[in-house]
């Protein structure tokens, strides 16, 4: 007799509460490497440069870790966008859509900022939507940015 953890799934990783857990999970662990970066790179400025060693560290870990996560969601496809990420070219297709929904979604969030009167936030979603396209350009253009 088998024990549950080694039976095979009864439903496909996308249909299961699981894939939503290995995305979230995701999420999290960039969100986190990202503070980690932003942490470290204030030690430096505060002239403690081993605990931006320590953060710098960390975050190397906890990317270690996501990518992890990636790979069990990869055959899924991308978490992002739902395109495949079988090989380079669908690495960069998956790249561009997703560059385009972060701008499409940072160019709303400007017009919520300047609706509820941030408009220094609400500047800054639009550099980073602008910034987004350039991406997108960069990674469907072959040789730019090489």
């Amino acid at each position: 007799m088998s024990s549950p953890a080694s039976r095979p799934p009864n439903l496909p990783l996308s249909d299961s509460r699981t894939h939503g857990h290995l995305t979230d999970a995701l999420a999290s662990a960039g969100v986190t490497a990202l503070r980690l970066l932003w942490f470290a790179q204030q030690a430096d400025v505060e002239g403690r440069p081993a605990d931006a060693r320590r953060f710098r560290s960390t975050a190397d870990d906890v990317t270690s870790n996501a990518f992890g996560l990636l790979e069990h969601l990869a055959d899924v496809g991308d978490p992002l966008t739902g395109l495949p990420i079988d090989d380079t070219d669908e690495h960069l297709a998956a790249g561009v859509a997703g560059e385009r929904l972060a701008g499409d979604a940072l160019a709303a969030a400007a017009s919520t900022a300047r609706d509820e009167g941030f408009a220094d936030v609400a500047d800054w979603f639009v550099t980073l939507s602008e910034a987004a396209e350039r991406h997108a350009s960069k990674l469907s253009s072959p040789n730019n940015g090489s």
